[in-house]
């Protein structure tokens, strides 16, 4: 268990972010519980607190990662939570919902609390795993509820997983979710196209990601999907949308009163198929691919008018030489949690969004998405996770500078702004100027363990 705060912290005179708005010249009060005391302008000074002048930097909720993979148990010679978390540290992310996409899958309560319970001492953020939503999860899906914010299905093959079968399949999963009271979020390609895809492509074309795994692929997938939860009555979120036309469906569905979500990732609002195809080593290859410039665009306008609310990363890495392999024997993903923030506000800067749409984007809404009541936000009651920036300072990303483990990246030289300068987690500094901070002290937050300690008196 984390050691809480020393003593009260007030900070003074920042541009604040709540998760929702901004506020100038505002101040935060946090306690020794770890919890907000205080926001607004001339608080007073807790007894014994710290003071930190934070007069022209701005203030922000602690980043909430609601897509990422952090393969541990099993696979942590690729990442681990040790490395990962750290890297979310890098990029502002104080939270993480993190799903297993190698084996041990998290197919039951047991096994995902015994994944809960080894992960204390170890991540420096908090957690929240998902549950692994497979036809042998079918009968433990009672026991998962409590102890993670949904339940993970692949609907088309990707790492680590084959996807669904058939729509019979699908069915069934749904509706073990939807008893069990359980939100779904969806990996949405349909593989029957993507195998057309496959066996139509000219020679020239076979590293062409973009065509192997097509629009039609994900568009057909999300409309079966839709169809099928409201069907059974199932909540779902869709993940990493990739496609203009994937996103009206589920904003459609939505505005029509269906119990549905999306969210999209970095790589889909910055960058091209032309774009991801020209880059070395296959850097950034992942599924969904990233599609085209009409695409971007039309996800990026969506994000700024409210119609996309929710970014996660997809963190997924692989060691370089592993993406170095021939196109058709490379793995898919790439790690991105250490650059979170620093992508958002170039999300803002190439698209012309406000930054209040793009920084809600990673904080309240994923949080609120996903059941997160104190994290996210800056508010009196909420979790005193919050983060330090100078928005106007740049740099340039040097890919061996990372802390997460993979040491590669593939907006490795980009320009960047908006890193993080300090990180704290509930009421304690745990980064600091590139270097994590104190002992690692993240917790769960699912788990009957993790409502006692949520709930305790400091």
């Amino acid at each position: 268990m984390s050691l809480p705060p020393d003593r009260p912290l007030l900070i003074r005179g920042a541009r604040l972010f709540d998760g929702t708005r901004f506020h100038d010249d505002c101040d935060l009060a946090a306690g020794v519980d770890g919890r907000i005391l205080a926001v607004g302008p001339g608080l007073d000074v807790p007894e014994g607190a710290e003071t930190l002048d934070a007069r022209g930097r701005t203030l922000l909720p602690g980043l909430v990662d609601c897509h990422v993979h952090f393969r541990e148990p099993g696979l942590e010679r690729k990442e681990g939570y040790a490395t990962g978390s750290a890297g979310a540290l890098h990029g502002g992310v104080t939270t993480v919902c993190e799903i297993q996409n190698n084996p041990p899958l998290m197919e039951s309560g047991e096994r995902l609390q015994a994944k809960l319970d080894a992960l204390r001492g170890v991540s420096r953020v908090d957690y929240a795993p998902y549950g692994s939503l497979t036809m042998d999860a079918l009968p433990h899906l009672d026991s998962l509820r409590g102890l993670c914010p949904a339940v993970k299905c692949f609907l088309g093959c990707s790492t680590g997983a084959g996807g669904v079968k058939s729509e019979a399949e699908m069915r069934a999963l749904f509706e073990g979710a939807a008893r069990a009271g359980l939100l779904v979020v969806a990996h949405c390609e349909d593989n029957a196209i993507m195998d057309r895809a496959a066996a139509e492509v000219s020679p020239e074309q076979e590293t062409r990601h973009d065509l192997l795994r097509p629009r039609a692929s994900e568009v057909q997938s999300i409309r079966d999907a839709l169809r099928v939860a409201k069907e059974v009555g199932a909540r779902l979120h869709v993940f990493h949308v990739s496609t203009a036309e994937g996103a009206r469906l589920v904003a459609e569905a939505a505005a029509a009163g269906q119990d549905v979500g999306l969210s999209t990732g970095p790589h889909y609002l910055l960058v091209t198929a032309e774009e991801a195809h020209d880059a070395p080593q296959n850097r950034f290859k992942v599924n969904p691919s990233i599609k085209y410039e009409e695409d971007r665009d039309d996800l990026a306008r969506m994000l700024g008018a409210g119609t996309v609310r929710i970014v996660g990363t997809d963190h997924a890495p692989h060691p370089l030489d592993e993406k170095a392999r021939p196109y058709a024997k490379a793995p898919s993903g790439f790690p991105s949690i250490d650059l979170l923030l620093p992508l958002m506000y170039a999300v803002a800067d190439r698209h012309g969004i406000p930054e209040e749409a793009v920084l809600a984007s990673v904080t309240r809404a994923p949080a609120d998405e996903f059941g997160l009541t104190a994290k996210g936000r800056l508010e009196p009651g909420a979790d005193a996770d919050f983060l330090l920036v100078d928005p106007g300072a740049q740099h340039i990303v040097n890919e061996v500078m990372l802390p997460s483990k993979s040491k590669w990246s593939p907006y490795h030289g980009r320009m960047l702004r908006g890193f993080p300068e300090a990180v704290w987690l509930r009421g304690r500094q745990v980064w600091r100027r590139g270097m994590v901070q104190g002992a690692p002290g993240g917790r769960p937050l699912f788990g009957v363990e993790a409502a006692a300690e949520r709930d305790a008196p400091a």
